[in-house]
């Protein structure tokens, strides 16, 4: 009796503390420490958790997007990912171009997104999250870590349920699961299984806005939905993997084989087209049949290292093979009318009749040898080649099978060199075969993938070290086929479009208590081909940001133990708003303010997250490459509670 009393009394004592905010934590625990810009390495793009920094994502790296290039590793390992991960299967991502791509098997010219399953920490920790998201949605997260038999079996694992209110007035319910369990009988043999799901309860289609020609769409107000309520959609979505690794004693094995689903319980969009300055415009919609995408991949490869003293040498043979699956189109069109943009007017969803829906099937398999040099003190020479087979067949039922193949070399080679023990100049040339972008819903072959395309990059630069901090400057250049609307909106090839760019990150401590990370990039787009030469499009294709600008700093003063405050700051200059190359999206910078409060309760810890977003409310447009026009949100505010027990 008296033992409990004590615990009592010092359970209470602590309260006290935590609340009075005496009691704070040296050592975070791991969901708490969760912190991007502490772990970001450089500013071309990195995820940690739920957060996520830097001036590329998975789903922009130079202008393209990595995932709808097939470009998605997990653990460094290929797959033909249809179905997000989740946070509660990754813990993080990061970005492979450019330097970062250096030394990396068999890089792609649009860029790497290589995702990091979630591990047991050091202390097993178990957690809570509590959420408020934006403009009042909620939302809550449970996640486990144990480890079993000795410490050769770990598991992770986790549910998550979010109701996310967006700035336009709609809203999505998301619920999800996942986990892993990691096995590792003896010194160098590692086996994982994974899984994740994730249910959409809710998807509310937010409208996209068209303009008619020469005019931008006037300002329109936000947080209140002028859409339809009956366009919109539900479905599920798994990843199945399992990841092998075995240290043999002359060389390493890995291999990973997975399988990855999306499922929809139908297809929808809505449009404004044709959208003028006073807030008028026609609308549509569109409804769809079920649609789903099922992809099996696999990637094996067994490298051998050798040498000694400075110089170490790997040769990685690797085989990567991917079958993929979709049905999809039979969609209907839905004339509602003209009326305003910025007014709700809501129609009774009409009876409609679709149309059949296409299969489309593609199977590849890539052979690569890639050898790999460190030489300490003087640098690194990396070289790959790969040979590809593909083949994609489409069944339509209005125009019969299609069938395309395709069988290209591609190669790498790049290389490194240090000047100074502080200084390195890097380089590269590397040639892909990458997935061709999926036709938009305004499209009228919509949802409609066109056949792989070959793809090319070069690039080169500078990084030095100073002090905590890291310094990138870099150059590049991709090229790859670019794929529009055409006067009939079909989405087709319209000609060829060159990437070429100028690359600044910076990131580091500047002090024990300022860390930084900044970067920007310079961004030169150039179309070219018929439809240019007869002036059906500008030279300067639609969407293209020239500046992009991101800073983020994080502090932690030594005055306010258990505190630290971060700065979000992203700024993004003109872009062309369409095809004739006639108006110029005008460029807008936005503010993110944040703070954390760590707490230690007894051995548990405890973290308030806050952050408000678009601090000074700016309004701005970003249009897409298919010359879609979407607002930014208004100001938001959301806050967590993290508990690690």
């Amino acid at each position: 009796m008296c033992i409990k009393g004590r615990k009592v009394i010092h359970t209470v004592r602590q309260c006290l503390l935590v609340l009075l905010g005496l009691s704070t934590v040296d050592a975070l625990a791991q969901r708490a420490a969760e912190n991007v810009v502490r772990a970001a390495d450089d500013a071309f793009g990195a995820s940690v958790g739920e957060e996520r920094i830097g001036l590329y994502n998975s789903g922009s790296v130079r202008g393209f997007s990595p995932t709808s290039a097939g470009n998605v590793r997990i653990e460094g390992l290929f797959i033909d990912r249809q179905a997000d991960f989740g946070g509660r299967l990754v813990g993080s991502s990061s970005i492979r171009a450019g330097l970062t791509a250096q030394g990396y098997l068999l890089p792609a010219p649009t860029g790497i997104v290589d995702f990091a399953l979630r591990r047991v920490a050091e202390r097993a920790t178990q957690s809570i999250v509590v959420r408020m998201n934006e403009y009042g949605g909620y939302g809550f997260t449970a996640d486990f870590q144990g480890r079993f038999a000795g410490g050769k079996l770990e598991s992770t694992g986790g549910a998550a349920y979010n109701r996310f209110e967006i700035g336009d007035g709609t809203a999505d319910e998301f619920a999800s699961a996942g986990g892993t369990i990691r096995f590792r009988p003896r010194e160098g043999v590692d086996l994982t299984l994974f899984a994740n799901y994730g249910a959409i309860l809710q998807e509310e289609i937010s409208p996209r806005y068209f303009p008619a020609r020469g005019s931008m769409p006037p300002r329109v107000p936000r947080r209140r939905f002028v859409g339809q309520p009956w366009v919109g959609f539900e479905g599920d979505s798994h990843n199945l993997g399992l990841i092998a690794n075995y240290a043999f004693p002359a060389a390493d094995f890995s291999f990973g084989l997975f399988r990855s689903v999306a499922t929809a319980n139908g297809q929808a969009g809505q449009f404004f087209t044709n959208v003028k300055p006073d807030f008028t415009g026609r609308r549509l919609a569109f409804l769809g049949p079920p649609g789903d995408a099922a992809a099996d991949s696999l990637e094996a490869r067994v490298s051998r290292v050798f040498g000694a003293g400075k110089r170490r040498h790997n040769v990685t043979l690797n085989v990567r093979g991917r079958l993929r699956q979709r049905r999809f189109g039979g969609g209907v069109e839905i004339e509602l009318g003209e009326g305003r943009i910025d007014t709700p007017a809501f129609v009774p969803r009409p009876e409609v009749a679709f149309g059949e829906r296409r299969r489309e099937k593609v199977e590849q398999i890539t052979g690569g040898l890639s050898y790999d040099l460190r030489w300490r003190g003087v640098g690194q020479l990396n070289l790959g080649v790969q040979k590809t087979a593909y083949e994609r067949r489409l069944d339509d039922p209005g125009a019969g099978t299609l069938k395309a193949t395709a069988n290209p070399w591609l190669y790498n080679a790049s290389a490194a060199l240090e000047l100074k023990p502080w200084l390195a100049a890097y380089g590269g040339y590397v040639t892909g075969f990458e997935e061709s972008p999926s036709a938009p819903t305004i499209a009228r072959n919509r949802n409609e993938a066109p056949p792989a395309i070959e793809t090319r990059q070069a690039d080169a630069g500078l990084r030095a070290r100073i002090g905590e901090l890291t310094a990138v400057a870099g150059v590049f250049r991709i090229e790859k086929p670019f794929f529009g609307l055409d006067e009939g909106r079909l989405f087709v090839q319209r000609g060829i479009v060159r990437n070429r760019g100028i690359e600044l990150s910076l990131a580091g401590a500047l002090t024990r208590e300022l860390q930084i990370v900044f970067g920007t990039v310079f961004l030169d787009a150039t179309l070219t081909g018929a439809a240019v030469d007869e002036g059906a499009l500008s030279a300067d294709p639609v969407g293209v940001v020239r500046r992009t600008s991101t800073l983020d700093l994080d502090y932690r003063p030594n005055w306010a133990p258990g505190w630290s405050f971060d700065l979000g700051i992203s700024g993004r200059g003109k872009e062309n708003g369409d095809a004739s190359g006639q108006i110029s999206v005008p460029a807008r910078t936005l503010v993110n303010l944040g703070f954390r409060r760590l707490f230690a309760l007894g051995r548990k810890t405890l973290v308030v997250r806050g952050r408000v977003n678009n601090l000074f409310d700016r309004f701005g447009w970003s249009v897409s490459g298919n010359g879609a026009y979407v607002f930014q949100g208004p100001r938001a505010f959301e806050l967590s509670l993290r508990i690690d027990l």
